[in-house]
């Protein structure tokens, strides 16, 4: 509850009234107290001049006992101011004369002050005396008393009508002056308060420097003048502050560009012109591919640099035709308020396209940028901010899906898609919390042997009590990142395995694992896989690191550094999936490899169509690697890579993936298989 309002000028008027009052009453008690020390000093000095002039014709009539005469004495003397009586007694007590004005006083009002004031004068008696000579000495004879009574009712009135006078004086004259300085105070202060007051309300918090309290002239050098200068100096940098806190907070600090939040204001102001002008606008939604292998293989400097000149050459190529914004990361958006038909934009995206793949220097580096880009266009798309960058998010990841370099506009089954995506991405981080994974085993025969000499773990989903095929979880993986989190899970429990096989069994056989893209560009690989095997005492060599072709071609130069660190250490390099790339050939010999695996796609074609695959056997005696046939299916294709000297196969035809407990039972405990065996079998 707010306080009612009281003005300084009402508070200033009380204040002064009530201290006129305060030091009129003090004064007037100062000049009350004065007046009766005087009164009472000037009583007592007519009291004794009156005794004097008296206390002879008293005597002589008390001698002469002539009470005329003492009558006539007496009349006189009462005839003086507040004088009520006058009595002469004889020496033995007795009344000679009394005499009295027989005034009658009826105002009774300062009574009690007077008795108090003046008690101790109210009477005044003087001995009088007969001379006489005895023995030649002059002496005194006592023949009675002079007693003279005094009214100080009388004085005291008298006395307080001048006072009352002089104290009505001295308030009119406080009051006079206390309006006189109200006015002069309402004028000179509580006037340019009341104004500096209003211009406070009129101040805008988002603009304080554009209304500043006003400085009158006549408080240019007071304090009032100086708590206004104070203040308005107060209200410019607030106002700079406020730039600067607006500016980071709508402002990308690395590019400039604006960032999500004036984006959204900005699309919100497009909407709503276009709106009006029953127009359309198109969002594109940037995603930089690869950005992460250039922070990783050049450091954040670099890559800081790199988009500070993705910045700058979209917001050249964009120019007047809209604007363009940071979210974060490698992730931009272009709000094109000039384009207004589905064609323009993908005529735009192509030309924006070409641009974006110029190479781009840093220091001694070159490098090639690529992206992916969604488009969304209003009102098909979206009627909200936030609904036109949803869309064009997942239409990014739908052309990102496509490959490198490629673009994509909104679809409504892709926000399906997106949503599945989402509820996936979910169940598996809940998968992970909750223990849902396990490994399943494929074994790796030596096809000239039939003996089993390695495995391969592949992970399977647990879920509900039904098990979820990869292929259904690891793509939503490694779109989200969470494959990073699976696959460190898969090289704990390989390595857990591995323990487990060599307590029971007192045996083991190396097992590979699968590293995705995602988790071989993440720096904390190499120091995981090295981590685990030392938490649970596993040789290097019984695990080998199965790369696909697409992770090492991302980033060449950062893929042999981590393969080397690996392969130093003591781990097995697999290179999976080779051939189906377009630039392994060109790489092969610089990588610190182990094994060369030939994809399932080229042994399904033998014994028919065997080019490829006898080239891959080829270099693998070349560069001295083992070479395993994935997908063997029939034995056909097994008398093919027998004849051509392939050291391992693995595939249906030998053994699904088969759980830890029965892939035990029929390899890790009996220790050895042949090929015929499992054959007939």
């Amino acid at each position: 509850m707010t306080s009612r309002f009281k003005s300084l000028t009402w508070k200033q008027t009380n204040l002064v009234v009530f201290t006129a009052l305060f030091f009129a009453i003090v004064i007037f008690i100062i000049e009350i107290a004065l007046v009766v020390v005087s009164t009472k000093q000037q009583l007592t000095t007519t009291q004794q001049e009156l005794l004097n002039s008296v206390e002879q014709p008293a005597a002589n009539a008390v001698w002469a006992l002539d009470d005329n005469l003492a009558r006539q004495t007496l009349e006189g003397a009462i005839k003086v101011e507040h004088v009520s009586s006058a009595v002469i007694e004889l020496d033995d007590g007795s009344m000679f004369v009394s005499v009295s004005n027989n005034k009658k006083n009826d105002s009774l009002t300062f009574t009690s002050i007077g008795n108090k004031l003046f008690n101790n004068l109210k009477e005044i008696s003087r001995p009088l005396y007969r001379p006489f000579y005895f023995e030649g000495t002059q002496k005194q004879q006592l023949i009675g008393t002079l007693t003279v009574f005094y009214d100080t009712q009388e004085l005291t009135n008298s006395l307080f009508s001048q006072l009352q006078f002089s104290f009505f004086a001295t308030l009119i004259r406080a009051l006079l002056l206390t309006l006189v300085l109200s006015v002069v105070f309402h004028r000179f202060l509580t006037q340019p308060i009341a104004r500096i007051s209003e211009a406070i309300d009129k101040i805008d918090p988002d603009s304080p420097d554009e209304n500043l309290l006003p400085i009158s002239d006549a408080h240019e050098d007071d304090e009032l003048g100086l708590v206004t200068k104070k203040f308005n100096q107060i209200l410019i940098q607030f106002s700079q502050t406020q730039s600067k806190l607006r500016k980071m907070a709508t402002r990308d600090p690395l590019t400039g560009l604006p960032n999500r939040t004036l984006l959204l204001e900005t699309i919100a102001v497009t909407i709503q012109r276009s709106r009006l002008q029953k127009r359309s606008f198109a969002l594109m939604f940037i995603d930089l591919d690869r950005f992460k292998n250039i922070n990783d293989s050049l450091g954040h400097t670099l890559g800081d640099q790199f988009l500070a000149r993705i910045a700058r050459m979209l917001e050249r190529f964009v120019g007047d035709k809209g604007t363009v914004s940071r979210l974060g990361g490698d992730e931009f958006v272009i709000l094109a308020d000039t384009i207004h038909s589905p064609d323009d934009a993908a005529d735009f995206v192509r030309k924006l396209l070409i641009q974006l793949n110029i190479p781009i220097q840093l220091n001694e580096h070159a490098i090639h940028p690529a992206a992916s880009i969604g488009i969304s266009i209003y009102p098909e798309d979206g009627s909200t901010a936030e609904d036109l960058i949803r869309h064009a998010d997942i239409a990014m990841y739908s052309a990102k899906a496509a490959g490198s370099n490629q673009w994509a506009f909104f679809k409504e089954q892709m926000t399906e898609r997106a949503a599945v995506r989402l509820r996936t991405e979910a169940s598996l981080h809940d998968g992970l919390k909750n223990n849902e994974f396990l490994l399943y085993f494929q074994p790796k025969l030596d096809l000239q042997t039939g003996k089993v000499v390695s495995c391969e773990a592949l992970i399977r989903w647990q879920k509900d009590g039904r098990l979820i095929s990869p292929i259904s979880f690891i793509p939503v993986a490694e779109e989200t990142g969470i494959i990073i989190p699976i696959g460190r899970w898969v090289i704990e429990q390989t390595c857990k395995v591995l323990r487990e096989w060599q307590k029971k069994y007192n045996y083991a056989i190396p097992i590979a694992i699968n590293v995705a893209s995602q988790q071989f560009a993440d720096a904390s690989l190499v120091p995981d896989i090295k981590q685990m095997a030392l938490r649970y005492q596993i040789q290097p060599e019984l695990l080998e690191i199965e790369i696909t072709e697409t992770s090492l071609m991302n980033d060449i130069e950062l893929a042999i550094v981590k393969l080397e660190q690996l392969k130093s250490a003591g781990f097995g390099i697999a290179v999976d999936d080779f051939g189906t790339g377009y630039s392994s050939l060109s790489y092969l010999r610089h990588l610190p490899i182990t094994t060369m695996k030939i994809d399932r796609c080229f042994v399904s074609d033998l014994p028919e169509d065997s080019a490829i695959a006898s080239t891959i056997l080829m270099l693998g005696k070349q560069l001295n690697l083992k070479i395993v046939a994935e997908g063997i299916e029939n034995e056909q294709q097994l008398d093919w890579l027998k004849e051509n000297q392939c050291q391992i196969g693995q595939g249906f035809y030998f053994s699904q993936p088969l759980p830890q407990a029965e892939f035990e039972a029929l390899y890790i405990a009996t220790q050895t298989v042949t090929v015929s065996g499992l054959y007939r079998s």
